[in-house]
């Protein structure tokens, strides 16, 4: 015989928060799943070529192009942005976040400024053959919309 006190059974009312997800994990899930995520990258064929106008310009037109596929519930139009190069193995050499960005950032000289500054970074590592320069861009409406559905689900 047991000399232990029992422990009292858990009153299952309770427990509904422990069997919820936290706010910080669904949206971990919702990432994961691929919700908000647009991925893109671009051969870089010549190093001495490594922020040419026209890779800077290619890299904006797909920023523009992929934000204009995002949903914009309550006016949450911000996406976090950032670049990765690596090398033919798929090694990262250098990458940047350039933040949570608003989309006209990416409609003026500012977006075309920010890609080309992500070059220096390129630059530090030509010795390293870089390969391909690689984006991500989350959209953070498309997770709001996403979330707003689940609850009224």
């Amino acid at each position: 015989m047991s000399t232990k006190p029992r422990a009292a059974p858990a009153d299952k009312r309770g427990m509904g928060f422990l069997r919820r997800p936290s706010p910080h994990r669904r949206v971990e899930q919702l990432i994961r799943r691929g919700v908000g995520v647009h991925e893109a990258s671009w051969p870089l064929s010549d190093p001495a070529e490594l922020a040419s106008p026209a890779l800077v310009e290619e890299i904006v037109d797909w920023v523009r192009r992929s934000m204009g596929e995002m949903r914009r519930p309550h006016g949450i139009d911000q996406v976090a942005f950032a670049l990765a190069c690596r090398d033919s193995e798929g090694t990262v050499l250098c990458s940047n976040s350039l933040g949570v960005i608003r989309p006209e950032v990416f409609y003026g000289p500012t977006g075309s400024e920010r890609v080309a500054a992500f070059f220096d970074d390129v630059r530090a590592v030509r010795d390293r053959n870089p390969d391909e320069v690689v984006g991500a861009l989350l959209s953070l409406g498309d997770l709001a919309y996403e979330i707003d559905n689940s609850r009224a689900a």
